[in-house]
């Protein structure tokens, strides 16, 4: 396993009137149309440039145009690259937007570069559990009833992992209980009914068992995350970010279903280990460094990785890593409509 980073100055021509963000990331609108055509569709054309120390792996952009005299957003549009975000560092990206058919007077756009993941939800989920022996790691398969959960979780009002008694958890349970809890907050916040395409308590079940490797005892999560549309499977090590859903075998034949927190790289940069989060043993929930090894520690063909995606919605401009608009460099809707000719 290697990487390296090239971090590539890059200079953009920003048309007079156009604000760049700074933050995050920064995103410029490129040679904003001068007039508009009202029933039609501009093709707005950004640029977006992201941070070196953004942890935000994939990114979409969305543009949106507004009512000049009163800010009023009347239509938008998004670039998600086929739903996958854009995992480079910078792009041109350009983002089709429809001019309603009754606009008239002046209109700007206004470019977002947001997350595409759910990761900031999921960190936040999982900074709020104490890590002081609390929840206490204990797994034992024969023990009916036990999900490893420190709490009932529930979804779309079913129960889908009841409370053991003794507050003791294991790995899968911590980490499907993290997910389901950081998602059904979210979308309580942000009025999404579902998780993915898991439309009932059924479906989570079974999302569920694949979670656990009951189904599939191989990916675990990274399996069941694109299974149902809550996400996607992260195939390159270099993209993984805090928040991802791991799932790690040793070469001794045990696994792990933690969550990512950090690489752990040599003088040379290269990835020797992974810092990770969950349930494990003595401690139970807590943090953990384990290394790859050729024979020993963690066998880096058998690492996996599973990412939840953020539907798009409100939270793409309250967790915006960049912003612009073209408020100084408006745009005229042309009529349609000829003057009379003077007498």
């Amino acid at each position: 396993m290697t990487s390296s980073w090239l971090i590539v100055a890059i200079s953009l021509f920003v048309p007079l009137g156009v604000s760049v963000a700074n933050g995050a990331a920064s995103v410029s609108i490129l040679n904003p149309p001068q007039t508009l055509n009202p029933g039609a569709s501009a093709v707005i054309n950004t640029s977006f440039v992201k941070s070196p120390a953004e942890s935000e792996r994939r990114v979409v952009i969305r543009v949106d145009l507004h009512d000049a005299d009163t800010d009023e957003k009347v239509s938008g549009g998004i670039s998600d690259n086929g739903g996958a975000g854009y995992t480079v560092s910078s792009a041109q990206v350009g983002c089709t937007v429809p001019v309603p058919a009754n606009a008239s007077g002046q209109y700007y756009f206004k470019a977002t570069v947001a997350p595409w993941s759910l990761n900031r939800a999921v960190v936040a989920q999982y900074k709020s559990y104490p890590t002081d022996g609390t929840y206490p790691y204990s797994w034992d398969i024969g023990r009916s009833g036990d999900y490893g959960v420190t709490r009932e979780v529930r979804y779309l009002g079913s129960v889908i992992c009841p409370d053991y008694p003794g507050n003791t958890t294991y790995c899968s349970g911590v980490a499907f209980e993290t997910f389901v809890f950081a998602f059904n907050n979210y979308n309580g916040s942000y009025a999404h009914p579902y998780i993915g395409n898991i439309l009932n308590s059924q479906n989570m079940g079974t999302f569920r068992r694949l979670w656990y490797g009951n189904t599939d005892g191989e990916k675990l999560a990274a399996r069941a995350i694109p299974e149902w549309g809550a996400g996607r499977e992260i195939t390159d090590i270099e993209e993984a970010q805090e928040g991802d859903f791991i799932q790690l075998w040793r070469h001794s034949g045990s696994g792990h279903n933690p969550l990512f927190v950090s690489w752990v790289r040599n003088s040379s940069n290269q990835i020797t280990g992974v810092r990770y989060w969950g349930s494990q043993g003595s401690i139970g929930i807590s943090f953990r460094t384990e290394y790859f090894g050729t024979t020993s520690g963690i066998n880096p063909a058998r690492f996996y990785i599973g990412r939840a995606a953020k539907p798009r919605d409100q939270a793409d401009y309250d967790w915006a890593l960049g912003q612009s608009d073209t408020k100084l460099t408006p745009s005229a809707v042309n009529s349609g409509v000829e003057l009379w000719p003077w007498y």
